[in-house]
């Protein structure tokens, strides 16, 4: 029995057909289905959805016929696929020269008729047919050929779904700069060789001088830098290993199976040899380096997650001792790590997709006026969470590790709690004091924060004018837009108060005040805590608030713990104050017994601090 000819595209039929990765699949129900309708539609015993490879048939779904391939020399639907717009008809297939022979026809199963309607794809090619077959002889019946057409564009239209659908996929998991495996790619990688247990070296590089590319010679300087470096690190590593780029600057290499310590110091110093040489763009040459931090997996970590937080945090501590250094994992940073990696899947697992965080609590601290009365002007409201198994995580682990999107998410429900809980205290007459709330800037960014806090605000039972946003310095730097600058002013515009917090973090600088106008800056709380030790933070503090009060702006210290640091606050002229001297963060209940007790008739209320005598602050 002479084999079908090939079809004169055959290099490119088979291109298409792996370009669907469709062969030696599980079953799937919709391909099954379009079966089952072949045979009882056209009654038929066998009906297959057949997909003709290099060497064999493949089926993707069939009945009747209880095995997945045949040989390619014995299959009907080789001679099919050679006329992609015609159906293939065989009413005796003892009498058809090209099937007489074939084992299939003379032996098990013994086939005799055959239809069979070619699967073309939206190139053209015949990747296989639709067939439907019996063992006895006969004609198709009255309109089985069109059917078959019809439920063969329906296995078409599911193999361009699933096409499409995996390259989806694949460019969920790609840089579309440098082509290379993004950060969920290389997750993803790297957690099923954790899964095989296989070895990893895993390796984070941060680019040297990257910004000075994009600023000095524009940001297709940057691309060629990205792409340049990809390039050579697929050619500084093994044929299995994987590179990839995880963040705007940072890549990630994957040294597959190497567990010697040795032998993988010596591959991260070669890579960071090639990325230490400098890059040719448009005839200029630009300066290129890098720090790198590795970690071993599984031996420093058992999570992907972790592994790549410990190589990054590595790389972090190497490049505090100087741009262009090694950096290895070691005990007590995976032992962070871990701590972080618990945090967030515990957070995750409290947020599961859900509208609630059933750990998050607000905890609310005064800010009291330094004018003798010690009035409580504004109670912030700080945000706390708790897991069963982790317990309570300091503010100082948590934010760190969980990001800014969670936080995001964690202080949307902590102002909502922070909105009932005041709403309740002021409706009591207990306080007249506005709440203090946090936004960061990722949250300040967003386009429609005007609106969202003012809803947030009116459903929690408040107007603006008793909130004071609280924003850091990192919202007031140059990079962030005038947009986002004119997003809080429309707050304050509406009512509300603004303050800068953290101020002297060092992040902006005193000329970035004016681009926003405030109505409070809060002291960081390292200048505070070192008055009475630190003649240089009193001057600092003194000559703050002479520029804020210049502004016409009120002066918080936050942070203040003793009777030393409130009275020098006081006399260096600060406005407000907050405190564990004054009151630790509490819940609601907490809060309404502080604010009970510090009734002018209550007994035992305190005793104000000397007056300054100077401008006292609203």
């Amino acid at each position: 029995m002479p084999p079908a000819p090939l079809p004169p595209d055959e290099a490119k039929r088979l291109l298409a057909l792996r370009s669907y990765e469709i062969l030696d699949t599980e079953a799937e129900e919709a391909f099954d289905r379009i079966v089952t309708l072949a045979a009882d539609l056209t009654g038929n015993p066998i009906a297959l959805v057949s997909l003709v490879d290099e060497a064999r048939q493949w089926f993707k779904a069939g009945v009747g016929l209880p095995v997945r391939e045949t040989h390619r020399d014995h299959a009907f639907c080789a001679h099919a696929i050679l006329s992609p717009r015609e159906a293939m008809v065989v009413t005796d297939a003892v009498q058809d020269p090209r099937l007489c022979d074939n084992p299939l026809v003379t032996g098990e199963p013994g086939l005799r008729s055959y239809l069979g309607v070619p699967l073309v794809d939206s190139d053209g090619f015949a990747l296989g047919t639709l067939c439907v077959l019996d063992t006895v002889a006969k004609a198709p019946g009255d309109g089985a050929v069109a059917l078959l057409r019809t439920l063969a564009q329906a296995v078409v239209a599911n193999l361009e779904l699933h096409r499409a659908l995996r390259r989806s996929e694949a460019m969920a998991l790609t840089d579309e700069v440098t082509g290379l495996p993004n950060r969920r790619g290389i997750a993803a990688t790297l957690g099923r060789a954790m899964q095989e247990r296989q070895a990893v070296t895993v390796i984070v590089i941060d680019l040297d001088h990257f910004k000075e590319a994009n600023d000095s010679a524009g940001h297709a300087a940057g691309d060629a830098v990205l792409r340049e470096v990809a390039q050579r690190l697929r050619q500084g590593v093994r044929g299995g290993d994987v590179v990839g780029r995880i963040g705007g600057d940072e890549f990630a290499v994957l040294l597959m199976g190497l567990a010697d310590r040795a032998a993988a110091t010596e591959a991260v110093r070669r890579l960071s040899a090639v990325l230490h040489k400098p890059v040719a763009h448009a005839g200029m040459s630009l300066r290129l380096g890098a720090t790198i931090g590795a970690a071993m997996a599984p031996a420093d970590a058992d999570g992907a997650e972790a592994a790549l937080r410990l190589a990054d945090e590595a790389m972090v501590q190497a490049k505090r001792l100087g741009r262009g250094g090694i950096g290895w994992a070691c005990r007590a940073d995976a032992e962070r790590v871990h701590r972080v990696t618990a945090i967030i899947r515990a957070f995750d697992a409290d947020l599961g997709g859900a509208t609630v965080l059933s750990g998050a609590t607000v905890h609310l601290q005064p800010i009291l006026r330094l004018d003798g009365t010690q009035a409580t002007v504004a109670v912030e409201a700080l945000a706390r969470w708790a897991d069963p198994e982790l317990g309570a995580v300091p503010p100082a682990q948590l934010f760190p590790a969980i990001g800014p999107a969670r936080a995001a998410r964690l202080g949307e429900v902590v102002r909502d709690q922070a909105l009932a809980a005041m709403a309740v205290l002021r409706g009591s007459g207990l306080t007249g004091a506005r709440l203090a709330i946090n936004l960061s800037a990722a949250e300040v960014a967003r386009a429609d924060i005007v609106e969202h806090i003012v809803a947030q605000v009116e459903r929690g039972g408040l107007g603006l004018d008793a909130i004071e946003v609280e924003i850091t310095e990192e919202v007031l730097l140059d990079r962030v837009s005038n947009r986002t600058l004119d997003q809080l002013a429309a707050l304050r515009g509406r009512g509300a108060k603004l303050a800068l917090d953290d101020f002297g973090t060092g992040h902006s600088g005193l000329a970035q005040l004016l681009r926003l106008p405030l109505d409070a800056v809060k002291l960081d709380k390292r200048f505070v805590q070192k008055l009475g030790t630190d003649r240089r933070a009193e001057e600092i503090i003194r000559a703050t608030v002479s520029l804020a009060h210049g502004l016409g702006m009120v002066v918080v210290a936050e942070g203040v713990e003793t009777a030393q640091q409130a009275a020098m606050a006081t006399a260096l002229g600060c406005d407000r104050a907050q405190g564990y001297f004054f009151a630790a963060p509490m819940d609601r209940q907490a809060l309404s017994a502080w604010l009970m007790d510090r009734q002018p008739d209550a007994p035992g209320a305190p005793v104000p601090l000397r007056p300054r005598g100077q401008r006292a602050a609203g």
